[in-house]
């Protein structure tokens, strides 16, 4: 144990992943070419137009300095307009939209600032393991929900609010690792059942501009016009393929977005303001990059999904994310971690077990579309030699 952690850190699980990761570093260090299909880490390149004015702004002295916690003006007023006009909301930059570091960072800082110690909070299993931690990090309690099927979730949310006091709801649609996605009756269903037993929904869309034959995801606040029990997280991580500048915004409920605000504000100095004002070109002129890039992992993952059925992965479907779910044959079915850790071994191939994910995720794997297409080629025929 670490003697200089507190009891939350000493308490936390091994990182699942780490296995795998230290494998992959071993492999990579012994010479083998291992195409890594786990890590969720886009390889497509950020638009040129937004790296041109980062250089640009860079050079200006004046951005140098320290910048506002809540994000700039101007970017603010970007995310509001395309909340308008992709989802008819109507946000105020000053009082519904906070810029963050990432949608990791501002669920974090979002659920410390709006839950008190021993508040319950429902989170969707398998989920994006900082769904998991999160709420832990801010003292609350979790209650896990299998949302392997909406109708089914749907379902159990109703039985334990009838039993269970909640403070707030976590989901994620388009869902990672799972790919699913939900209609805009889903979200009508929540509020009414957020308005009746009085909690927060927070929504992480982080993959709401991934997205394919045009079945754009619909957005949490489309159904709470009035932003009384809502919260969404959106990042430029994946529609604008820019991981590694942490840009995300927490948008919607005057009161949570002043909560985490005020967080922020002792915390951060925001992100480094020439990515801010790079940020805004993108939301304001570059509409168009996500479709571009939707249709490269369409295409990548129709490939991957040809090759998994045919060695009797059972793949789910999906119309959004740059991912692939799918459920492992049979005899490899009780469990993903060995069966990932054996097929690195064998074929060089890196992919995420779906227990990593939570407990129901056991039985199936994900797949990240970060590869081009002639070495996820590569990659199916080294699988199918493995298997």
């Amino acid at each position: 144990m670490n003697k200089f952690s507190n009891d939350l850190i000493n308490n936390f699980p091994e990182y699942l992943f780490n296995e795998i990761n230290q494998k992959k570093i071993s492999a990579r260090h012994s010479g083998k070419d291992i195409i890594d299909l786990g890590y969720g880490n886009p390889d497509l390149p950020t638009h040129d137009k937004v790296v041109e004015k980062l250089i640009e702004t860079a050079k200006i002295k004046k951005n140098h300095k320290y910048s506002v916690s809540k994000g700039i003006y101007g970017l603010r007023e970007a995310i509001s307009r395309k909340y308008e006009n992709n989802y008819q909301v109507n946000l105020d930059p000053n009082f519904n939209v906070v810029n963050t570091i990432g949608s990791k960072e501002g669920l974090t800082h979002l659920l410390m600032s709006v839950l008190n110690p021993g508040d319950k909070v429902v989170v969707q299993d398998p989920s994006y393991p900082i769904h998991h931690f999160a709420p832990l990090i801010a003292r609350a309690e979790t209650i896990k929900i299998n949302c392997l099927n909406e109708s089914d979730f749907l379902m159990q949310l109703v039985q334990t609010l009838k039993k269970t006091k909640i403070k707030l709801l976590l989901i994620s649609f388009p869902h990672n690792p799972t790919t699913l996605t939900v209609d805009q009756v889903f979200y009508d269903n929540l509020i009414e059942l957020a308005e009746k037993y009085n909690f927060l929904i927070v929504n992480d869309f982080a993959y709401s501009d991934i997205y394919f034959g045009g079945n754009k995801p619909p957005s949490l606040l489309s159904s709470d016009k009035s932003l009384s029990h809502s919260i969404e997280l959106y990042s430029l991580t994946k529609g604008f393929s820019m991981a590694g500048w942490r840009v995300g915004f927490a948008v919607g409920n005057k009161d949570a977005i002043s909560s985490v605000t005020k967080l922020k504000s002792y915390i951060d100095y925001g992100t480094f303001q020439p990515i801010q004002i790079a940020s805004t070109v993108a939301l304001n002129e570059l509409e168009e990059y996500p479709f571009e890039l939707s249709s490269v992992y369409k295409e990548r993952r129709e490939l991957i999904v040809d090759n998994l059925e045919d060695l009797n992965f059972s793949v789910q479907e999906s119309t959004a994310t740059m991912f692939v779910w799918a459920k492992l044959p049979e005899k490899f079915r009780n469990d993903s971690l060995k069966f990932s850790l054996e097929l690195l071994e064998k074929s060089n191939v890196a992919i995420s077990p779906g227990v990593g994910f939570g407990k129901y995720g056991e039985g199936y794997i994900r797949i990240a579309l970060v590869e081009n297409k002639q070495r996820i080629r590569q990659a199916m025929k080294n699988i199918k030699a493995a298997l």
